[in-house]
């Protein structure tokens, strides 16, 4: 975990480390990532860096956590107090506006490729694991919350529908951001509605007219 002189740094200045972090990982990948270029490019020491941070497995871990942070409606959304009619509204908005974040901060988008092509082993590696395990624990909450309300089918195995919804979600996401580099925000803010529209389905109960 990174020490709590990070947590305390400028939000400005943490942003900038966080995106030049990323940039050198996805580029260089984790064993030639350069802690002297990243403290370059973000116009600190490098034993500066060693002041917030413990290596550089625990500046990749903490550049992964932070884009979940940012990306994950866990922690921003809260499921109790979605009612039927609330339930897709409310996770549709927060997954347009995860886009838009992305658009905004580019080094969300790098960050992804990250996680998709993560480390062997060791504490970077964990760090991924640990995201994606963390993602599949809310999604089984949303689902169990969803089917409380009625708006997430229950006609098949919770661990089938994690399956067919985590796949789906995945190969969109690869797709994405693969691509990300040539689409404009008009076709990022398209392509994201229509994938938005593709995971409900994929939940939403049979023979049922989905709520918009």
């Amino acid at each position: 975990m990174p020490l709590t002189r990070f947590e305390k740094l400028d939000p400005n200045k943490r942003q900038r480390l966080l995106a030049a972090a990323a940039r050198e990982f996805a580029f260089e990948g984790f064993e030639a990532a350069s802690l002297g270029r990243i403290a370059e490019e973000t116009g600190v020491s490098k034993p500066a860096l060693y002041y917030y941070f413990e290596d550089k497995a625990d500046l990749y871990a903490t550049v992964v956590r932070e884009a979940w942070l940012q990306l994950s409606p866990q922690g921003h959304v809260d499921l109790q107090s979605l009612d039927r009619t609330s339930f897709w509204p409310a996770l549709e908005a927060f997954h347009l506006a995860g886009f838009e974040r992305s658009r905004q901060q580019p080094w969300l988008v790098t960050v992804w490729k990250l996680a998709y092509h993560p480390p062997p082993a060791g504490v970077a590696a964990s760090a991924v694991a640990e995201v994606f395990e963390g993602g599949r624990a809310f999604l089984k909450s949303l689902l169990r919350r969803g089917q409380e309300l009625g708006a997430v089918r229950t006609d098949l195995p919770e661990d089938l529908l994690i399956s067919l919804f985590t796949g789906a979600d995945n190969a969109a996401d690869h797709w994405l951001v693969d691509h990300w580099d040539g689409l404009g925000p008009e076709e990022v803010e398209r392509l994201s509605r229509r994938v938005f529209e593709t995971m409900r389905g994929l939940l939403a109960p049979p023979g049922r007219p989905q709520e918009m």
